[in-house]
């Protein structure tokens, strides 16, 4: 509607603006043939025509025909100039400014990011958890897309060109926008009243979804399971069971993910599965260094702590690298494990 509205003003001011230019060009005509013909010449249309376009532009470069050498030609010539200048110098950016800008700005907006629509992971919402989740799909290849209304999120996304849908998950118009149908899962991380609409909305329209929920109270746990999803995390409760098995000396936990950042550095573990291409190999014979450009700081390995591996260091499944490098060289040591 504002659009339309928009349009319409437009047209509007340029209609107007052709209108003057018609009125000037006109009475300029009218008078020039008035003051030629009370001074004895036989003017045409073609010379009024031309004398008045020539004034209106202030070229002033008229033939010995069209000229107006009188007093009142003269005065004459002046206040069409006047009106001229006006029109055009007045009227012309009123009319094209607004146009010229409108084109700049449709340029200069950002192109549509292509949503996915089959086998991708649906995210609602957006926080700190949810940068590392991106991470962690990122580097598994699987298409995603963001689901939120608030202005920031939307900006952060179109910023970093993360695909995404404006919208209130709760809704079942929002959701069949994301393809929930088609889609491969669902993440919920709303707050846990939010989270359970868009449980009992997603399941609505489709039952097989592997559905997420985030859980923020312990206490609201069982009703998420309730309203449908297929797995609830407390990260409080997750973060405190990997607290509490790694102060036993339980080092064999499968957790895998970005440990700490300095600058465009970072440290990540990465668990080794026993069906790892790498399993059972020494550091050597695996070329991580040579391949990827990270660096192996250490390695937990049968309930140890081994700082700065030697080279000979097998690598068995169970156990977890402690890596350093950019996220480049890193998101390869991923793929190459």
């Amino acid at each position: 509607m504002e659009r339309k509205r928009s349009v319409a003003h437009l047209r509007g001011r340029f209609t107007l603006f052709v209108i003057a230019i018609a009125l000037v060009i006109i009475t300029g005509m009218v008078g020039y043939l008035y003051i030629q013909w009370n001074a004895g010449e036989q003017p045409t249309f073609i010379d009024a025509f031309s004398w008045t376009i020539i004034t209106m532009t202030t070229l002033g470069s008229y033939s010995t025909i069209t000229a107006l050498d009188n007093s009142i030609g003269q005065l004459f010539t002046s206040v069409i100039v006047l009106v001229g200048i006006t029109v055009f110098f007045f009227g012309a950016p009123l009319v094209f400014v607004p146009w010229l800008e409108k084109k700049i700005s449709h340029l200069l907006q950002p192109k549509p990011i292509p949503i996915p629509t089959q086998g991708h992971v649906i995210i609602c919402g957006y926080g700190e958890i949810i940068t590392e989740v991106i991470d962690s799909i990122k580097l598994h290849g699987v298409p995603f897309l963001i689901i939120d209304n608030n202005d920031t999120v939307i900006a952060h996304c179109q910023e970093h060109h993360i695909p995404y849908v404006r919208g209130d998950p709760t809704k079942d118009e929002v959701l069949k926008k994301a393809s929930i149908a088609s889609a491969f899962s669902l993440i919920a991380a709303k707050d846990d009243e939010t989270n359970a609409f868009i449980s009992l909305t997603a399941k609505g329209i489709n039952k097989s979804l592997n559905l997420l929920a985030i859980s923020e109270k312990t206490e609201n746990v069982m009703t998420l399971y309730a309203a449908g999803a297929s797995r609830v995390i407390n990260p409080k409760i997750f973060a405190g069971s990997i607290l509490g098995r790694r102060a036993c000396h339980d080092f064999s936990l499968d957790v895998s993910g970005k440990f700490a950042m300095f600058g465009d550095l970072e440290i990540r573990q990465y668990a080794i599965a026993s069906n790892s291409p790498i399993a059972d190999r020494s550091i050597k014979d695996t070329h991580i260094r040579s391949i990827t450009g990270a660096i192996i700081i250490g390695v937990w390995k049968e309930g140890e702590f081994i700082l700065n591996p030697s080279p000979d260091e097998q690598l068995s499944g169970g156990t977890t690298l402690l890596a350093i490098g950019t996220e480049r060289q890193l998101d390869s040591l991923y793929k190459l494990i």
